[in-house]
């Protein structure tokens, strides 16, 4: 399901110069496990609400509890996380549902940066099950084999935070457009920029949808990116430090 984006908008790119001067707050190793955990709890009980099944979700639902309960993770939950945790199967409403879906692909944001995954291009979701399985989610030895992961370089966060500006930058600027650009052109010249391209897939020098530029991408795709870029946003500025809540995470362009 696709989360309606339309509420996005394109402020000034001043978040670049901003973030630069951010260093404190950065979450340390063990909080960026724990906060991926927690969303990946999220996830999960997302997902219970999409079983037919009734005696299956009920048994991922009691999984999902005991672990978040093992691992203690409560602590870690916001509010509205915990509500979900709570709440009966089938009460969710199909927007929180939806929400928490997407959050996978934040999680992935977080699973790379601890060298669990590598990334896919912009314009591809990933794996929901592989991130679970990266992270050792709704594992019982999950804090043992966690200690094997390492956080990546503020170094390569940062990198990683610079080309996903460039992209939802990109994608905010086409939702209200509706124009093709010469990106490279762009983003070497931009007031705000130089913005960082290094690795995005491009098509007639703007940013690349399936191998084809934005402009022609069909609309079903575009919005899907604009859900996968915004994720990914908040995900790499509260890894920055940003933020110290998840939710509270800004992800202005």
């Amino acid at each position: 399901m696709l989360r309606n984006c339309a509420s996005d908008h394109n402020g000034i790119a001043e978040e670049k110069s901003v973030e630069k001067d951010l260093e404190i707050g950065r979450p340390s190793e063990t909080r960026v496990q724990r906060r991926a955990w927690a969303i990946g709890a999220v996830v999960s009980r997302s997902f219970v609400e999409t079983l037919d099944d009734p005696i299956e979700a009920e048994r991922l639902y009691a999984r999902l509890i005991h672990w978040i309960s093992t691992m203690e993770l409560y602590s870690e939950l916001e509010p509205s996380e915990r509500g979900m945790m709570e709440a009966d199967i089938g009460s969710l409403d199909p927007q929180t549902v939806a929400n928490g879906l997407w959050r996978s692909e934040g999680l992935a944001v977080l699973a790379w940066s601890l060298n669990a995954i590598e990334m896919p291009q912009h314009d591809q979701m990933v794996d929901p099950a592989e991130v679970a399985n990266s992270l050792f989610l709704l594992e019982d030895d999950a804090k043992h084999r966690a200690q094997a992961l390492t956080l990546r370089s503020a170094d390569k966060l940062d990198r990683f935070s610079d080309m996903q500006l460039a992209v939802h930058w990109r994608i905010r600027d086409f939702a209200i457009r509706r124009q093709a650009m010469n990106f490279r052109v762009f983003a070497e010249t931009a007031w705000f920029g130089p913005l960082k391209v290094d690795g995005i897939s491009f098509s007639d020098d703007d940013l690349a949808i399936d191998n084809v530029p934005i402009s022609r991408a069909p609309a079903d795709r575009f919005y899907q990116c604009q859900s996968i870029a915004r994720e990914r946003h908040q995900a790499i500025n509260w890894l920055r430090g940003v933020a110290q809540t998840y939710s509270e995470v800004d992800t202005s362009t």
